[in-house]
């Protein structure tokens, strides 16, 4: 069976967050039924370019997929069920003023097993200063909808060092998302991304201090080692066994088709005397939408002039991408995988001992049940993750 990774780019949101540098833009009224066709469209072809025979994890992220209405949810999720059979995990991401009933019943009962919701904070005052466009009301009463309804995995996103928000604002903040008990935290602390809003801001002179921002994320660390959260990932905490295992195909390199404006996919050539393909779709909608409309996928599969941006990646950069994405995890990185990938092109390739040598201090050697050795960054040098891969690579 040839199973992949599925992200789904819903790249539309009610407005647009002052520190957000996704690729969405704002969107007033209903999302057009063409999208979810060039969709749809756009899914059947790779499966059949690359003989698809079932996705083992599908992710709907965005922009805010919760804009679809629960008529086109329900067609995406009954368009996507044949491949469906091996799939892991489904996560769909929600903003609290889109929820509804209706959606979460759908999503329930057509295959979705993970909802992934921006909470951000329970903070008035920090949503109004980043411009979030829904309130603590809004949250309480999605995350109500979701305890009376659901009863699949639940994430929830929460931002350390929002303005308007001091260390005893967030960590009261951060209590009251774990009332609602969810089995994964995304914790991330504020950065300023160029061209945001935030940015600007920043430049015509508002304070904002980063070191408050990471002073919050390592307190809201401690709050979660508390209540039973591991950190398996820089940002992500869950209970036992509720890591994302679509995250993991990320970190783990494993291959992923990205469908819709703006998304990226990835294939990898370990092992082959080849490169890998790495593909980010138009950021102009109208362009994906008729392509993806207008061409029989027969004629697509004979010119392949796909709406897309091509990167190919030799196997210096899948090799430095395999420490950049590994080390990224507490598990680390495998030196069995490593060999396994990369030892047939040179004997430096196979010997992670060596490659690992110029950060050797900060890095931990740790066995695995399978007899295999893993390296990861130790636990007094996580927090400097980019300093150790700028030296290693």
């Amino acid at each position: 069976m040839n199973s992949k990774s599925l992200y789904i780019h819903i790249p539309f949101c009610i407005s647009k967050c002052d520190y957000c540098d996704f690729f969405s833009i704002s969107k007033q009224g209903c999302i057009s039924d063409s999208y979810i066709t060039a969709l749809k469209n756009e899914i059947s072809w790779y499966c059949s370019y690359y003989n698809i025979d079932s996705f083992r994890t599908i992710y709907i992220g965005g922009g805010t997929p919760s804009l679809l209405s629960a008529t086109q949810l329900q067609s995406l999720l009954l368009f996507l069920n044949p491949k469906m059979n091996d799939c892991k995990e489904f996560t769909i991401e929600m903003n609290p003023e889109t929820v509804t009933e209706e959606k979460l019943s759908v999503a329930k009962d057509f295959g979705i097993t993970r909802l992934s919701v921006g909470i951000q904070s329970f903070n008035e005052n920090a949503l109004k200063a980043v411009h979030r466009h829904y309130s603590v009301f809004d949250i309480k009463k999605a995350l109500d909808y979701i305890k009376r309804q659901w009863d699949g995995s639940l994430n929830l996103d929460v931002i350390a060092g929002l303005p308007s928000q001091n260390s005893i604002e967030f960590i009261s903040s951060l209590q009251k998302v774990l009332e609602y008990e969810p089995d994964h935290i995304s914790m991330y602390a504020l950065t300023v991304e160029d061209g945001t809003p935030f940015a600007k801001r920043i430049e015509n002179g508002e304070l904002w201090v980063s070191d408050i921002a990471d002073e919050q994320w390592l307190l809201g660390k401690d709050k979660l080692h508390a209540y039973g959260f591991k950190q398996y990932e820089v940002s992500n905490f869950c209970k036992a066994g509720k890591e994302s295992l679509h995250n993991m195909t990320y970190w783990q390199q494993q291959d992923y088709i990205g469908c819709g404006s703006g998304a990226t996919g990835s294939i990898y050539a370990f092992g082959k005397d080849e490169c890998g393909l790495r593909w980010t779709n138009a950021n102009d909608i109208e362009k994906y939408v008729k392509f993806w409309t207008n061409h029989d996928i027969s004629s697509v599969m004979k010119t392949c002039e796909l709406p897309r941006s091509e990167e190919i990646l030799p196997v210096s950069v899948e090799e430095e991408e395999f420490f950049i994405m590994g080390l990224r995890t507490v598990l680390g990185v495998s030196s069995r995988e490593y060999k396994k990938r990369f030892f047939h092109l040179a004997p430096y390739y196979g010997d992670i001992q060596v490659r690992m040598n110029p950060i050797r201090s900060k890095v931990e050697a740790h066995d695995a049940k399978n007899g295999d050795v893993f390296y990861s960054v130790s636990s007094s040098s996580f927090n400097f993750l980019n300093s150790i891969l700028i030296n290693l690579l």
